[in-house]
């Protein structure tokens, strides 16, 4: 590797480092300031609210990654056009394109970090959260979920296991309670399903076992008033972001299984392999404005009596692309729940736009 690619690919990973973390350690402040209000009146330790702090440092790092890469690309290369390093290269025979080379491995890498962030980290760091937010207003959760299954404490002692649970339609599938006396299990009673009416549960096609009596009764319905309201369970159902790729997979299946259709869950999926591609393009983007010309003309376009200022038209150049990305992404995501366009297609629109753009700059930077 060339000492200038060594110095460039430094340069770069600096400004990256300070940029995202320094970013999303901002927003993380922000978001704990935000929460001060819910948390204070419980006067939580300053470990607890430094710790809570560092765990949403992953979710901010992960959607302020790839404008961190547009902006770094960008100021970095800009400077060494400013300082005329570009054309001294060209100048001893140099080809950009080998110059710039590691940068594909990096943009690779920044890809990869991406999608491990959003699959192995975030969903850690998602659950711990849930745990400190417990910690801290001290109370205790009596609600498991995972994958779309539900277990909780009914308000009578008994165990309820839902095997299925819709929090869009408040409907439950395949309901199990257990009651238990000083002897042991009492009695189960199984429900095909259950839906929310007049503020109680409803139990639908009930199979009703009194172990004691050795007595089975079969029920078109039954009020069961003992299983605590959506609203107060709600609170504990795991967020998407809770959740891997291949959890979130199995819950989908599951879903269609009980004859369920989840766009907003396939859309999610989807973006889960679109949004870590954008590093890589935004890379690929900030390179190509910079070496290839098209910042220059942006710079005199902007401040045109001023060279000094590439920096800054770096920045504002970098967020402005980051916007236009952030909001095209999100429209396009709207779309895909709303089921206007296809939920796997959605998700993929805008990276792909970024991707034509980016790929059409790099391979006409000028040689």
């Amino acid at each position: 590797m060339l000492l200038v690619q060594k110095l460039y690919i430094k340069d770069f990973l600096k400004a990256l480092v300070v940029l995202s973390m320094g970013i999303a350690l901002i927003f993380s402040i922000i978001g704990l300031i935000d929460r001060a209000e819910d948390f204070m009146p419980y006067k939580p330790s300053g470990g607890l609210l430094i710790y809570y702090t560092l765990l949403t440092i992953p979710k901010y790092l992960h959607y302020l990654l790839a404008m961190a890469t547009l902006l770094s690309s960008l100021f970095i290369f800009s400077q060494a056009i400013k300082r005329r390093e570009i054309v001294a290269i060209k100048a001893a025979g140099g080809k950009m394109k080998n110059i710039l080379m590691p940068f594909i491995g990096i943009g690779m890498l920044l890809t990869l970090s991406g999608f491990l962030l959003g699959e192995v980290v975030i969903p850690a760091a998602s659950k711990e959260i849930r745990v400190v937010k417990s910690r801290i207003t001290k109370k205790k959760s009596e609600v498991t979920f995972k994958e779309g299954t539900l277990y909780m404490r009914g308000k009578d002692g008994s165990i309820v296991r839902i095997a299925l649970y819709l929090p869009d339609q408040n409907l439950s599938q395949d309901v199990s309670i257990f009651k238990f006396s000083g002897e042991g299990l009492s009695e189960r009673i199984n429900a095909e399903s259950a839906v929310w009416e007049n503020n109680t549960w409803k139990l639908l096609k009930v199979k009703r076992y009194d172990i004691a009596a050795g007595k089975i009764t079969l029920l078109p319905d039954l009020i069961y008033p003992f299983i605590e309201s959506p609203k107060i369970f709600r609170e504990d159902l795991w967020e998407v972001s809770e959740m891997s790729l291949t959890e979130l997979i199995r819950y989908q299946k599951r879903l269609s299984a009980a004859g369920f259709k989840n766009v907003k869950l396939s859309v999610d999926i989807s973006s889960r392999l679109s949004y870590p591609l954008i590093n890589l393009f935004m890379l690929f983007l900030g390179i190509s404005l910079s070496v290839g010309g098209e910042q220059k003309a942006l710079r005199k376009l902007f401040s045109p009596k001023s060279e000094s200022q590439g920096g800054m038209v770096a920045a504002g150049l970098g967020l402005l692309i980051s916007l236009i990305y952030w909001f095209g992404y999100s429209l396009f995501l709207s779309l895909g729940y709303a089921g206007a366009i296809p939920p796997i297609i959605a998700p993929w629109v805008i990276p792909f736009v970024f991707a034509f753009i980016a790929l059409y700059l790099y391979l006409h930077i000028p040689e």
